[in-house]
């Protein structure tokens, strides 16, 4: 379990890494649409953003979960 844990939060650090790279907010004050701008200037939305924080605390509670060595009792 610890190493899945670690490749969940590696893979939610790496979702999060891509979106604040290749996606830019669009700044509009008027309008306030939970859209993005992706690079061909196409509008997206910004659930890649919202999987990957997601997926990173998934991913360390997992790890703290597996690491801790108490038991439930019985």
């Amino acid at each position: 379990m610890k190493t899945t844990s670690i490749f969940i939060t590696l893979a939610g650090i790496a979702i999060l890494i891509t979106c604040l790279i290749y996606f830019r907010p669009a700044l509009n004050v008027v309008d306030s649409d939970p859209m993005t701008i992706n690079p061909k200037g196409g509008m997206t939305s910004e659930w890649p953003l919202f999987i990957g924080i997601l997926t990173t605390f998934v991913g360390v509670i997992f790890f703290f979960i597996s690491t801790n060595d108490k038991t439930a009792k019985k």
